[in-house]
């Protein structure tokens, strides 16, 4: 499922991906880390500010366009 979603992404040239999960978030083509705490994440993407809010949240992998979140996750939010 997740290389099929993969592959569109890349055939549709969308400026973001975000797959959540239970407990995680994974999100492709960010643009900066803007805060990181034990309960709230703010990520830089083209046209927004992703925020996120939970519990015990920790990046658990990071590359240079791709951030996978873990925790308890209570929202997210898009602020423009």
């Amino acid at each position: 499922m997740r290389i099929m979603k993969n592959i569109q992404n890349f055939l549709y040239d969308q400026d973001y991906y975000i797959d959540i999960f239970q407990n995680c978030l994974h999100v492709y083509y960010y643009l900066d880390l803007l805060s990181l705490s034990s309960t709230s994440i703010e990520l830089k993407l083209k046209e927004f500010t992703l925020k996120i809010e939970g519990e015990d949240l920790v990046v658990s992998s990071m590359d240079k366009h791709e951030i996978l979140i873990k925790g308890k996750i209570k929202n997210v939010r898009f602020d423009r």
